[in-house]
């Protein structure tokens, strides 16, 4: 019989886990018998001490087992999908699964909530109108195969270990471990039944990986994990030194999406959304992938696959309403060169007017006309703040004095 106070000591000393330890753990939790405070303990030893692939391994097939897998033999098409590990304006998700199943590709894919700073992609989706992203596995599977895309959130039925670690972390700074983003991220898409796997390492002062030599060893530590489940893993490494594309909260991400698919996307954005899916088509063998997404845009067949999706889902994107009450221009004190020195700042006032105040405003966040050195004048509107609290606009715009410098 294990004893979570013994594992969480020897942990704390640097000692490996056998797989039935990290199963009693890994179980023990999602049954309620080991505390919020017990595995905050063992979590914050992890991300002190980390743990050896062996140990990752077996820490992603627990959260595995802990619920069910999805079976997609029956489909007649390369598997894929992308995940972040995360960021702020980051909607690259919402315009490139689209692209990817108008190009003859199914992508399932299963996405997060809000993390610490970062946006979560269900939250985004679940702004739409009647939006359900917590479907059955079989209405999930229906979904994929007769639009070629659905994007859920995590339920019982999949990785329910992962969904009860994963809000753990958020609340407890244990974000940034390189084991437990590895068994968070893989054992979801092992789970999907996907064939290839495309990553977006975030590095920058608004990702959780601060520089290139960490993001790739990230990289390549994911790589090696789904190597052992048989997946094929690819990835890139992105910057998040500043918001991607012009916005950041829930109902105008989802706007800026449609705008993208329509052929309206920032060029940083649209960039990630071209490079990751240059890799995603290329491992499913297919040649002239620029082209190939490029056209999905242009014909309108990657926007109506979105639109589809949405329907399936329950949502009416005809029902998206993106009016606030309030607003407020952050503008420029001085001439110069803009540079944002800290975006993590943007992105917990965005989580703050969006989520975190006590009720869920989705009709709030930021507008960004300015990026990363780009000339401004005094006077020059720098973000725009909107939502329907004046007070929760009072308090991020506090949030995020600090986050640039004109210089």
């Amino acid at each position: 019989m294990f004893n979570i106070n013994s594992l969480i000591k020897n942990k704390n000393h640097n000692k490996n886990h056998t797989s039935k330890e990290i199963d009693y753990i890994v179980n023990s939790f999602v049954e309620n018998k080991i505390t919020d405070p017990q595995m905050t303990k063992w979590l914050k030893a992890v991300y002190e001490y980390g743990m050896s692939i062996d140990e990752t391994a077996n820490y992603t097939n627990s959260i595995i087992n802990s619920g069910r897998k999805v079976n997609f033999r029956s489909v007649d098409g390369y598997i894929v999908d992308k995940h972040s590990t995360g960021g702020i304006g980051d909607k690259v998700s919402l315009i490139l699964g689209p692209i990817l199943a108008a190009c003859n590709c199914y992508v399932p894919m299963i996405v997060g909530r809000y993390l610490a700073h970062t946006g979560g992609t269900l939250d985004k989706l679940e702004s739409i109108p009647g939006y359900n992203g917590l479907v059955s596995n079989a209405q999930f599977k229906k979904i994929v195969k007769n639009v070629g895309i659905s994007i859920i959130g995590q339920t019982d039925e999949i990785c329910p270990a992962d969904r009860k670690i994963y809000s753990l972390r958020g609340r407890t700074d244990t974000v940034a471990s390189f084991p437990l983003i590895c068994g968070s991220i893989m054992s979801k898409k092992i789970a999907e039944g996907i064939s290839g796997l495309v990553l977006d390492i975030k590095r920058g002062n608004g990702a959780f990986i601060k520089d290139e030599k960490e993001a790739v060893n990230l990289g390549e530590f994911l790589s090696l994990i789904g190597s052992k489940f048989d997946l094929d893993v690819k990835y890139i490494t992105s910057d998040m030194n500043q918001p991607l594309g012009y916005s950041a909260g829930l109902l105008c991400e989802i706007k800026e999406s449609m705008r993208a698919l329509k052929g309206d996307g920032a060029e940083d954005l649209m960039k990630v959304v071209f490079d990751l899916g240059e890799i995603a088509l290329n491992m499913g063998g297919q040649n002239n992938s620029k082209e190939k997404m490029c056209k999905a845009i242009e014909e309108g067949s990657a926007y109506e696959i979105f639109l589809k999706m949405v329907y399936e889902h329950g949502g009416d994107v005809k029902q998206i309403d993106t009016e606030s009450k309030y607003s407020f221009d952050v503008v420029s004190k001085k001439e110069g060169c803009l540079k944002y020195i800290n975006t993590k700042k943007i992105g917990n006032a965005v989580n703050y007017i969006t989520i975190l105040n006590g009720k869920t405003d989705a009709n709030a966040g930021f507008w960004f006309f300015k990026k990363n050195g780009d000339y401004v004048k005094e006077g020059d509107v720098v973000l725009s703040i909107f939502g329907n609290s004046l007070d929760n606009i009072e308090f991020s715009k506090k949030m995020i004095k600090q986050s640039y410098i004109i210089d």
